[in-house]
């Protein structure tokens, strides 16, 4: 399935928080971890797998980084997931007729 590894990084509820908080606006490993109150080691593995899976990515700020959501990746996935879950709904639309 595409996009199996995004939707996986995707199933864990902080990664969600995360995503959900650098949605409102970027933030550093500190920030995140203070508002999702997680240590930073473990917001940092968090961070790690978004940034693996292209859902976030990093720019530099001065001797710290700063975390941004991908927007045209999670745009990608919405996509494909509306597309198929409209063919899904479709042929279960067809069987019923």
């Amino acid at each position: 399935m595409p996009y199996e590894y995004e939707l996986k990084s995707l199933s864990n509820p902080i990664r969600q928080s995360v995503i959900d908080e650098l949605a409102l606006r970027p933030m550093s490993v500190r920030e995140l971890a203070l508002k999702i109150d997680v240590s930073q080691p473990v917001m940092s593995q968090h961070l790690k797998v978004l940034k693996d899976a292209s859902l976030v990515y990093a720019r530099p700020e001065g001797a710290r980084n700063i975390y941004c959501v991908n927007k045209e990746k999670l745009e990608e996935i919405r996509a494909f997931w509306t597309a198929h879950w409209s063919g899904l709904l479709a042929s279960i639309d067809e069987q019923s007729e």
